[in-house]
C-alpha cells in the first residue's frame, strides 16, 4: 500500500478509536450505575426499603409493584406511620414509571395547612389622594391613600397600620379571606411578606392596577404542608415537586417555601425554589456552594453522594454538570455504585442520567401490548373491525384495539420500492408485499470513494491512483496522484496519535484544569440573595438584603497535583 494511503489510514483509524472511546464514556457511567443496582437488587425488590424502591424505580424502573405494596390504601407511605416527604416521593417515582398517583396527590393536598411563620402586608399606592374602599370576606370600611402615600382611617379587624402606616398588616384569622379594593382614583395594589422575626421583605409577582372607579383583587397564598400542626418544611420542598411534576398549580406554597429558605440551608432548598421559579438567582447558589473538585457537601446529615444528586436535579447542560460527572466518574467503584448501596447510585443516576418517564392518559396502568392487543390509529382498527379497549393505553395518539390492523400492501399506502442503486431518504415502512417500501423519495446512493471527493471508475487513469475506500461493485475508488509523502507526515501523526489516547485515559483531570481555568478566568462569583421578584414599592429603608456567601479557598487536591504532572508530560513529549 502506497505511502499516502497509509497515513489516510492511519488518521482514519485514530480519529474511529477516539469517536468510539468518547461515546464509550459517555455510557460507560450510567450503565455500570445500572448494572450496580440491578446486581444489589437482584430480584429482591421486597427486601428494599422505601428510599431504594423509589430510587430503583426513578433510575432503572424496576420493583414498581413492591413500592405500592408500601403504601397505605395507595394513598400515602408508608403504611405504618404516613409520612409527607415518604409520600412524596412515592408519587415522583410512580408517575415516573406510569403508576397510579391520584390518591396519593389529593392526600397530600388535604396535608395543606396555613403557615405560622409569614407575616402579610398590603401596599396600597396611588398618584394623588384618594379614598378607598377596602373588602375582606363580607366585612367592608373606607380608607384614605394621603398624597404622601400613607394611609389613614379605620380598615377594619382584618388590617391593622404598619410600617409608619405606609402598609396595611393582614390579620391571621383573614388569611383565607380575598381581598378587594375600589378607589375613587387611578390606583396601585399588590401583596408583600416576610418571614416573622425576619428583615427580607419579598413582593408577590402580581401587581394588579385600575382606574379611578374600578377594582382589584388579592388571594393570599401562605400555605405549606405537614401532618402536625406546624409546617414541614423539608415534606413540603418534596411534596410540592412531586405535585408540580403531576401538573397541579403549586404557586399557594411558593412563599413559605422561598422565605423560609434561609433557615433550612442544610436541606438545599436552592435545588427545588430553582425548580420552582427558574430564577437565575437560585441557580447561581447552586453553583456557588460546588466544592472545586466538582461535589456538593452541605453536612445535610444525608451525605455529599445525596447532596450532589440533589444539585444535578436542577443543572441539565451545565459546566456545573460535567464537573460533577468527573468527580463521578472518578467516585464510582468497580461494580459501578456509588457509596456502595442502592439509594446513592438510585438517585444520582435518576439525577445525572434520566430516563424517560413513561407516558400515558392516566385511564390505566395496563399497557396495550402486553395483554395481546394492538396500538393502531382508530381508522385501523374499524378497518379491522375490532373493538376500541378503553381499559388499556397506548403511547402517542394510537388507541388500543382488540383485532389485528389489515396490513397493506406498498402500493397501497402511497409508497414505492427504490430502484438498484437507490435508496429510501426516510424509514422504510411496513407492507404486506415487500419490506422494503418507501414513504417518500428515493435518492442516490453515494459511496464512501465518493464521500471524500474522489471517483469511482472501473481502471484509474495515469494521473491517479487507486485508494482502499469503498464503491459499487465492480469499480474502483481513484484519486490524483500526489507527491511522495514526507516521513515527517507520518511521524506527526504518530505523535498526534500517542496525544490523542493520552488525552483520553487524563480526559477527566484535563476537563477538571480546563473548568478551573475558566473559572479563575471570570473571577469568583458573586451574588447577592434576593427574593425572586424584586420588592419594588417598598418604602426606602425596609429593604434588606442577605449578605454574599464568602468564597472558599481550598489547598490543591491529590487529583489536581496529578493533572499538573500529566500535562508536564504531554509538554515534554510534545517538544
Amino acid at each position: 500500500m502506497k505511502k499516502s494511503s497509509v497515513i489516510i489510514l492511519i488518521l482514519l483509524i485514530s480519529l474511529y478509536l477516539v469517536a468510539v472511546v468518547s461515546a464509550q464514556n459517555e455510557t460507560t457511567i450510567e450503565d455500570a450505575a445500572k448494572k450496580c443496582i440491578e446486581n444489589k437488587i437482584n430480584d429482591r425488590c421486597d427486601e428494599l426499603t422505601l428510599e431504594e424502591l423509589v430510587f430503583t424505580s426513578l433510575s432503572i424502573g424496576q420493583c414498581k409493584a413492591e413500592l405500592q405494596d408500601k403504601s397505605k390504601d395507595d394513598e400515602c407511605w408508608p403504611s405504618a406511620s404516613c409520612k409527607i416527604r415518604d409520600t412524596a416521593l412515592a408519587v415522583i417515582a410512580l408517575n415516573h414509571v406510569g403508576g397510579s398517583t391520584r390518591g396519593a396527590e389529593d392526600w397530600l393536598l388535604d396535608r395543606e395547612k396555613i403557615s405560622a411563620d409569614l407575616d402579610w402586608y398590603l401596599e396600597i399606592d396611588a398618584s394623588n389622594s384618594t379614598q378607598c374602599k377596602i373588602s375582606s370576606g363580607s366585612t367592608s370600611k373606607t380608607i384614605t391613600i394621603n398624597e404622601d402615600k400613607t394611609i389613614s382611617g379605620n380598615p377594619g379587624s382584618c388590617f391593622s397600620l404598619a410600617y409608619q402606616n405606609y402598609w396595611l398588616k393582614i390579620d391571621s384569622d383573614c388569611l383565607k379571606k380575598n381581598i378587594t379594593l375600589s378607589c375613587s382614583k387611578d390606583f396601585v395594589s399588590t401583596l408583600l411578606y416576610k418571614k416573622s422575626q425576619g428583615d427580607v421583605w419579598y413582593l408577590s409577582p402580581e401587581t394588579e392596577s385600575a382606574s379611578a372607579g374600578g377594582t382589584t383583587e388579592h388571594s393570599i397564598q401562605p400555605y405549606c404542608l405537614s401532618t402536625s400542626s406546624k409546617c414541614d418544611y423539608e415534606g413540603s420542598l418534596w411534596a410540592v415537586l412531586a405535585l408540580q411534576k403531576t401538573e397541579h398549580n403549586i404557586n399557594k406554597f411558593l412563599p413559605y417555601l422561598i422565605a423560609l429558605a434561609e433557615d433550612n440551608e442544610k436541606l438545599f432548598p436552592e435545588t427545588f425554589l430553582y425548580q420552582f421559579s427558574e430564577s437565575e438567582t437560585y441557580l447561581q447558589e447552586i453553583i456557588n456552594q460546588q466544592e472545586t473538585e466538582g461535589v456538593w457537601d452541605l453536612d445535610s446529615g444525608k451525605n455529599k453522594y445525596y447532596d450532589t444528586a440533589l444539585a444535578l436535579l436542577s443543572l441539565p447542560d451545565s459546566e456545573a454538570e460535567s464537573l460533577a460527572k468527573i468527580w463521578l466518574d472518578e467516585n464510582q467503584d468497580n461494580k459501578g455504585c456509588w457509596n456502595n448501596n442502592v439509594r446513592d447510585t438510585g438517585f444520582l443516576l435518576w439525577a445525572g442520567w434520566p430516563a424517560e418517564p413513561v407516558s400515558h392518559d392516566g385511564t390505566s396502568e395496563d399497557y396495550c401490548g402486553d395483554f395481546g392487543y394492538y396500538c393502531a390509529s382508530r381508522a385501523e382498527c374499524d378497518e379491522a373491525s375490532g373493538n376500541i379497549l378503553e381499559n388499556f393505553y397506548c403511547t402517542g395518539s394510537k388507541i388500543c384495539c382488540d383485532a389485528l390492523p389489515v396490513s397493506k400492501t406498498c402500493d397501497e399506502q402511497g409508497g414505492i420500492i427504490c430502484p438498484s442503486g437507490q435508496t429510501c431518504e426516510a424509514s422504510v415502512i411496513s407492507a404486506s408485499d415487500t419490506d422494503e417500501c418507501c414513504p417518500s423519495a428515493c435518492v442516490t446512493e453515494t459511496y464512501e470513494c465518493q464521500e471524500y471527493g474522489y471517483n469511482c471508475r472501473t481502471a484509474c487513469s495515469d494521473n491517479e491512483e487507486e485508494t482502499s475506500l469503498g464503491c459499487a461493485e465492480g469499480k474502483i475508488c481513484c484519486k490524483e496522484k500526489e507527491g511522495g509523502a514526507s516521513y515527517l507526515w507520518l511521524w506527526l501523526l504518530i505523535i498526534l496519535i500517542v496525544l490523542v489516547a493520552l488525552a483520553i485515559i487524563f480526559r477527566n483531570r484535563i476537563r477538571l484544569w480546563l473548568f478551573k481555568l475558566r473559572r479563575e478566568g471570570r473571577g469568583a462569583s458573586q451574588i447577592t440573595r434576593r427574593p425572586p421578584f424584586p420588592p419594588a414599592g417598598v418604602p426606602a429603608g425596609l429593604r434588606r438584603m442577605l449578605p454574599s456567601p464568602m468564597p472558599r479557598a481550598r489547598e490543591k487536591t491529590k487529583t489536581e497535583k496529578e493533572l499538573e504532572e500529566t500535562l508536564n508530560k504531554l509538554r515534554e513529549i510534545g517538544k
